[in-house]
């Protein structure tokens, strides 16, 4: 049976959520059915994966979109004969739609993975979604914004949400436990990870700002340790962070480890995951910490999915700022190693009913069997429409 050709489109493989997915996606995807080819604006790669590729095909295009951009994702699809495009992310969706018209593309699928969308891409995704046979993110919060701001019809998103690797993000015995610790300087601490790109989204700042609170008080733990493991975003606000740290007395209690590989280790070896966020769609961060057996602290709107209910499978802070996570923090660190223990045995149960990686793939799989067979797509051109919310 001929295999249906099938073109991924994303900026890069940067280390990041929706980039691993994507690369999750394509190593799982049935290739007696599917011929996945894969095409990125950058040949950026931090992500180290074996894809099941001829090759990637790269736009040399860190400005996307450009006219040349454009015209070379054009022709590209046009020389692959892709018959499903699947476009990731801001501008790549946008024009990739646009490409896939003047390729004639058969059916393009657009996922969209973030939360507070820069208005440049409300505009975009409104005045090109007709263009798209199917719409998937990860998040109701993502759905829910994309009919708020870019008046997307709620029944044309598919909620997928994330997949994750069973086997290889799995609880850590004691032993591998204590030779991960002491390969970090870790041994006798008790420690929080912060996982992700260090930015004003991932809220790391009000992190510092509560550690500090505790400090003042007396209620800081001297054996606490909270990694932050992910690139700044841009660099110099992590350096910012550093220095900031260390004014407020900090440096003992904290480390900035950027980009970590193989991060389960880590997050293995950890007492728990902390993620503070101001916005999220669904955090692979907090799926792979369960995962992992180790409880999650979470603000609300890294919980919006309701991915930790508090006192079950981990923490959850009554809001995002310095006064909330030092509250949630208090109540971690109060508790015994049976109760982390039973939060992380929870986690890795929840895991394994809710996020195995074959829910993702198979449910992407059948949106490509329904674009293909009912295409939705109108035959009008881009619309002009204006009046986007703010």
């Amino acid at each position: 049976m001929r295999r249906v050709r099938l073109t991924y489109f994303i900026n890069s493989l940067e280390q990041g959520g929706a980039e691993r997915q994507l690369a999750e996606l394509i190593c799982g995807i049935d290739r007696s059915v599917y011929e996945p080819s894969l095409v990125v604006c950058i040949a950026r790669d931090q992500l180290g994966y074996d894809l099941p590729v001829e090759r990637v095909h790269c736009l040399d295009a860190p400005m996307f979109p450009t006219i040349a951009s454009v015209q070379h994702l054009t022709s590209l699809l046009e020389r692959l004969g892709t018959e499903i495009l699947h476009t990731t992310m801001g501008w790549e969706n946008v024009f990739g739609r646009v490409a896939a018209r003047l390729a004639r593309v058969p059916a393009v699928v657009s996922s969209v993975r973030c939360t507070k969308l820069p208005r440049k891409h409300v505009v975009g995704e409104r005045m090109t979604q007709h263009m798209a046979d199917a719409i998937i993110v990860n998040s109701i919060g993502i759905r829910d914004e994309l009919a708020r701001r870019a008046v997307v019809a709620r029944d044309r998103v598919e909620v997928i949400e994330n997949g994750v690797d069973l086997l290889r993000f799995v609880p850590q015995g004691e032993a591998a436990r204590e030779s991960e610790r002491r390969a970090w300087g870790l041994t006798g601490k008790r420690v929080l990870v912060v996982p992700g790109r260090v930015c004003v989204q991932k809220n790391q700042r009000e992190v510092l700002r509560a550690l500090g609170c505790l400090q003042r008080r007396g209620e800081l733990p001297s054996d606490a340790k909270v990694v932050f493991a992910g690139r700044g975003s841009p660099p110099v606000y992590c350096s910012a962070l550093r220095t900031y740290a260390a004014l407020m007395g900090l440096s003992s209690y904290v480390d900035f480890v950027g980009v970590v590989r193989p991060i389960e280790r880590l997050i293995g070896t950890a007492d728990a995951v902390l993620l503070p966020s101001r916005y999220e769609g669904l955090p692979n961060a907090v799926v792979e910490s369960m995962a992992c057996g180790t409880p999650a602290i979470v603000s609300p709107a890294a919980n919006v999915d309701g991915l930790v209910t508090h006192g079950r499978e981990g923490l959850v802070c009554d809001g995002t700022s310095a006064a909330a996570i030092a509250s949630t923090l208090e109540q971690f660190f109060a508790l015994g190693p049976e109760a982390r223990d039973a939060l992380g045995r929870a986690g890795r149960k929840h895991a394994e009913h809710r996020f195995p990686m074959r829910h993702m793939i198979e449910r992407t799989s059948s949106v490509y069997e329904r674009v293909l067979a009912h295409p939705t797509r109108a035959a009008a051109g881009i619309g002009a429409e204006a009046g986007v919310e703010p």
